[in-house]
């Protein structure tokens, strides 16, 4: 079953088949609603599409489902809702009512959006090939950046400064508090996630979810708390944290009224708050990113130049924007006037002297946000890319580091390649004089990529770093986890990162709290033939691990396993023979250039769906714990 191509639901699970005969040509004004005959054609393309075993005919089916969805977009919001629902629901991928609340959240921009596209063009396939890898990925479109200054040959780089203190960082990421968890509610279910009492039949249970969580659901409260009260054993002095984005949970079908999200957000941050303003808890300040599910509806951000009737105000996501910073602003600007922002979730500061933290809304370059496929494109979403060359230039005038920290990775599957080879060039400008970290999440595994220049995968070459945090979430097959860094107190770099996990399989033997504890030390378990003791975790020694990597199978499982922080339902990669899972592995490491990404096949269909594409997650925990025993 390719549930996990998915088109997502704007083609809301009806993308793909054999050619058709469509599109006709489209009406400017549509007043009939959907006929039987088209609902039934749409479905039939659904099926078709489930069936494909070739990206030539997933390609074109691709085409020919959007192209029908587009003709009709034609009729009303309520009528196309309508008939998409049906759809998804005749396909039984999910829950009928995850099906009714998908369509209701996202066809109002989705319909909107593809009105302006060119289907049979390039604007088509972009949407084919970044949703459901279903078409090959279309050409950069050329943008060379026009940087203020060119790159200075000779740069002041400061020493390093072995003999004092580390500075000490926290990296939180992927919260996803669940507040309607419930401890013996079901852990297996047919929704996108488990563990509430609304999705369980107590008289039968399949198994019983525990106080501290499942590896099919949400974060429970009591596992953040218990995190946050364990951290300050972890480490007791704290210079700043991070939080890369993501705090509420996985329901994406379900996250309006906007008020309903807003809550979360508000709660989450007032036990934020709690432990981070408090002289006897973690007395520190936090720097947030804005996730993709901090939106209603779940993963879009609207443009400068979108546009919203009276009905869709709330698209705006001007209330987002506000209560971030509402909470943000006394971590944010406790420097006084050392700090500046966008109006879109984007800001820079100053945790400690001489470093200057940019943290980036990411989100404008997410391939589930329907608003940036809509015509004309925008090559630089609200400006922001073209904000950051701004601070960057700034920090290097004033010769200060600079650390980058966002939700999704340049270099991530879910990541536009236009987006990606932007931001590349601006790496390439400011790496590594100026940019001496960057922090991402997204994914829920611990993991990492490299940039170089001119795309030239050698050590010597090797530019920035991006660390991709652990989530706290333990879904999907995860442990919960997060990171400790030390940090060069001169030159801001990385001098060792540490993640600690807990072993939520061995719940039910908890008597009072999670066993959190150190998984493993970056700069001991991944060092092997290289230098020992505290030097940098440069972008070339991390370059040098993936060389090892390749040589040493050993070495490369180690990373596999950690990278799911030692879960227990870690898949096995390069099992029996099998060299391609480690060689693409590898390969994406090497690839915060996204178009460098081993995971866009011309000639097969992924079996299974990336491990990321959280953002609309249309599965069902029954079916995918059913798949895993057999």
């Amino acid at each position: 079953m390719k549930a996990g191509l998915v088109l997502v639901v704007l083609v809301h699970s009806a993308a793909l088949a054999t050619a058709l005969p469509w599109p006709p040509q489209w009406p400017v004004l549509r007043d009939q609603p959907v006929t039987i005959a088209e609902e039934e054609l749409l479905y039939q393309v659904t099926e078709q599409w489930f069936q494909a075993r070739s990206v030539q005919k997933s390609c074109s089916s691709c085409i020919s489902a959007l192209q029908l969805i587009k003709s009709l977009s034609y009729t009303s919001e309520k009528l196309l809702v309508r008939a998409l629902t049906n759809v998804c629901k005749r396909t039984k991928l999910v829950a009928p009512d995850v099906c009714k609340g998908m369509m209701e959240e996202q066809v109002p921009i989705a319909r909107k959006v593809i009105k302006t596209m060119n289907i049979s063009g390039r604007d088509g396939h972009l949407l084919c090939a970044a949703v459901a890898n279903s078409c090959p990925y279309p050409e950069v479109e050329p943008w060379n950046i026009t940087f203020p200054k060119p790159k200075p040959k000779d740069y002041p780089v400061p020493t390093p400064s072995p003999d004092d203190e580390p500075l000490t960082v926290l990296h939180l990421s992927d919260w996803h508090v669940d507040p309607l968890y419930e401890a013996n509610s079901d852990a297996i279910c047919d929704k996108p996630f488990c563990c509430r009492s609304e999705f369980t039949d107590y008289n039968n249970v399949s198994k019983p979810a525990s106080v501290w969580g499942e590896y099919s659901c949400d974060t429970p409260l009591a596992l953040i708390e218990s995190m946050l009260e364990y951290i300050p054993t972890a480490a007791p002095t704290l210079d700043f944290g991070l939080m890369t984005g993501d705090v509420p949970p996985h329901e994406v079908w379900n996250t309006l009224p906007f008020l309903k999200t807003q809550v979360i957000h508000e709660g989450t941050y007032a036990l934020l708050h709690a432990h981070f303003d408090s002289k006897d808890m973690l007395n520190t300040k936090l720097y947030p990113a804005v996730g993709n599910h901090e939106a209603a509806p779940t993963n879009n951000f609207p443009l400068r130049t979108s546009e919203f009737d009276e009905d869709h105000v709330y698209l705006s996501l001007q209330w987002l924007y506000d209560t971030l910073s509402r909470h943000w602003h006394s971590w944010v600007a406790s420097n006084g006037d050392q700090w500046t922002a966008t109006t879109s979730g984007s800001y820079a500061t100053y945790p400690v002297p001489g470093l200057k933290l940019i943290s980036l809304n990411t989100n404008f370059c997410y391939t589930l946000n329907w608003w940036l496929y809509q015509q004309p494109v925008d090559k630089d979403p609200n400006g922001i890319l073209m904000w950051l060359v701004d601070q960057l230039q700034d920090a290097e005038d004033k010769h200060e580091r600079v650390w980058i920290v966002g939700h999704i990775s340049p270099g991530d599957s879910t990541c536009f390649h236009d987006y990606s080879n932007y931001y590349h060039q601006i790496v390439e400008r400011y790496a590594p004089h100026v940019i001496a970290g960057q922090f991402f999440g997204h994914t829920h595994k611990d993991e990492f990529q490299v940039f170089y220049e001119g795309n030239q995968q050698t050590a010597d070459k090797a530019l920035s770093v991006a660390y991709i945090g652990p989530s706290i979430t333990p879904f999907l097959n995860v442990n919960p986890g997060f990171r400790v860094y030390k940090v060069d107190r001169q030159t801001f770099e990385v001098l060792d990162s540490i993640t600690y996990i807990a072993d939520l399989d061995r719940a039910t033997s908890w008597l009072e709290e999670p066993n959190w504890h150190v998984e493993y030390s970056a700069s001991e378990a991944f060092a092997g033939k290289l230098t020992r003791g505290q030097v940098p975790l440069s972008a070339g020694w991390w370059h040098k691990v993936t060389e090892q990597m390749e040589s040493d199978e050993s070495m490369f499982q180690k990373y596999w396993l950690y990278r799911s922080k030692s879960s227990p339902l870690t898949r096995p990669c390069d099992d029996e023979g099998d060299d391609q899972c480690r060689a693409d592995t590898i390969c994406n490491l090497r690839a915060a250039n996204a178009e460098l990404r081993c995971d866009y096949d011309p000639d097969k269909l992924p079996v299974d769906p990336p491990e990321e594409m959280c953002g609309l997650g249309l599965h069902r925990i029954d079916l995918v714990s059913s798949s895993r025993t057999q």
